[in-house]
């Protein structure tokens, strides 16, 4: 197996109020198809409770940076209690979604991953080595890539849930 170095752990992002789901997805969607990065996995778990629905999405993004280096990332997304709920936006009702959201990402650098150098300890020997002493800085390089894409992913998310700020529940707003 390749060497994986995790360099952003559990980045995290919450989020309580009123969102609309749908966009979301579509704006992580949309990132994925205009970034670098190929869909990896993916996971999707639900389950309604007596407060509302409970959501979880994994995926796997990962790109080649070069023929022995890949990153890729882990990003989970949590949803608790979802419930439709109805908004005034500029003296019209609509009715969007109301709940907890939190969201972690996790990047990682993979050298060797196509494991050329992991058929013998010496060799596994070699590539640390090399990985840690010889390729430090280009090493580093990639890790700050990887730290880079991922507080860009985190800082689109931000944006997005603070554009619904300003929104409240109907029932809550003055007339």
């Amino acid at each position: 197996m390749g060497e994986v170095t995790h360099t952003v752990d559990h980045l995290k992002l919450e989020y309580k109020g009123v969102f609309s789901s749908r966009e979301m997805f579509a704006m992580f969607t949309r990132w994925l198809k205009e970034s670098p990065y190929e869909k990896g996995g993916d996971y999707v778990s639900e389950q309604n409770t007596s407060h509302g629905k409970c959501i979880e999405y994994m995926y796997w993004p990962w790109k080649k940076q070069t023929e022995k280096i890949r990153h890729f990332m882990k990003i989970r997304i949590l949803i608790y209690d979802l419930k439709k709920v109805d908004i005034m936006v500029k003296g019209k009702k609509k009715q969007m979604d109301h709940g907890r959201v939190l969201i972690y990402l996790d990047g990682f650098v993979e050298h060797d991953y196509e494991h050329t150098w992991a058929h013998k300890p010496l060799l596994q020997f070699i590539r640390t080595l090399q990985i840690k002493y010889v390729y430090s800085r280009y090493t580093k390089y990639h890790e700050k890539v990887m730290i880079d894409d991922c507080h860009h992913l985190y800082d689109m998310f931000e944006r997005f849930f603070n554009m619904y700020n300003s929104y409240r529940r109907a029932k809550d707003t003055p007339y």
